[in-house]
């Protein structure tokens, strides 16, 4: 039997002790999934996935993310977004492989993370698959060209400048539709741990981040599993659908919600969604017990 436990407070390699969540089995662990969470959001917004998964043996771990609204060190709240510190993060976190199939998930900002991770060593090798919710491939507001470059001269000239990411998804501050259950909008809306304004570098770096993930989609090898929402406000069908087509693994899946919001785990669709990720680890747990 493999058992996995940690504390509630995961120490980073810097030093930083940041929260963290686990969702066991009862039993036996059949699978391990490690989750990044996205933008403005925590831990325990992978509760619905972490409890449907374990009912299943598959664990669940999460931690809350450097830089994010959670950061014990309140001075890196919306300034400190860096790619590398995130897979140094990442790295000690998941701790040595062992003989349990891992897989990586990633929500939105997470997503592009897991983006990033898996397409290079060890991860290429080491994951039996990745779960991508809501990647932000693109933007679907098509800012002007110099824009990127001007954000970076001025977070030069003003690093402690901020500005809510919203102007660059919808044109205003105002919090956009991110489900369409309004409990769960109002309970975004007033999060003590949303963000607000980042900082210039903050936005750049979130831009490069954003760039980054067609470039890295034909080296992602492992099996891919990717949820996309038809009314995601962040990112377009095309967008998201240009993205899977790019993908080099050959074995890859696009779950599509024509309805859906971009909170796919906290909208109508949300029973459909964890019932579609469980099959689908499922199905990869399978081949990789199946004769060849």
């Amino acid at each position: 039997m493999t058992t996995l436990t940690r504390p509630e407070i995961w120490t980073s390699p810097d030093g930083s002790r940041l929260g963290c969540r686990q969702w066991l089995p009862e039993g036996s662990i059949r699978a391990r999934v490690i989750a990044l969470h996205g933008l403005n959001c925590r831990v325990e917004d992978f509760a619905p996935l972490g409890e449907c998964l374990s009912r299943r043996g598959i664990a669940v771990e999460a931690w809350n993310l450097r830089g994010q609204g959670l950061d014990p060190q309140i001075a890196r709240r919306g300034a400190w977004l860096d790619l590398e510190g995130m897979l140094t993060d990442l790295e000690a976190f998941a701790g040595e492989p062992t003989a349990v199939p891992l897989f990586l998930c990633g929500d939105s900002m997470g997503a592009l993370l897991a983006i990033q991770a898996a397409a290079r060593e060890p991860w290429r090798e080491r994951l039996a698959g990745l779960l991508l919710f809501v990647p932000v491939v693109g933007l679907a507001q098509k800012n002007p060209p110099w824009l990127k470059s001007l954000l970076q001269t001025m977070a030069g000239l003003f690093p402690r400048l901020r500005l809510d990411p919203s102007w660059f998804v919808q044109g205003s501050p105002a919090m956009p539709k991110l489900t369409r259950i309004p409990e769960r909008q109002h309970a975004v809306e007033t999060a003590p741990y949303r963000l607000g304004p980042t900082t210039l570098g903050f936005l750049a770096r979130m831009g490069d981040l954003i760039e980054s993930a067609l470039p890295a989609a034909p080296r992602l090898k492992t099996p891919v599993a990717i949820f996309t929402a038809g009314h995601d406000v962040f990112v377009t069908p095309a967008q998201q659908n240009e993205f899977f087509e790019r993908i080099g693994a050959a074995d890859k899946t696009q779950f599509h919600y024509p309805e859906g919001y971009h909170q796919l785990l906290f909208d109508l669709d949300a029973d459909k969604v964890l019932a579609a990720a469980a099959g689908w680890i499922d199905a990869q747990l399978a081949k990789r017990t199946s004769p060849r």
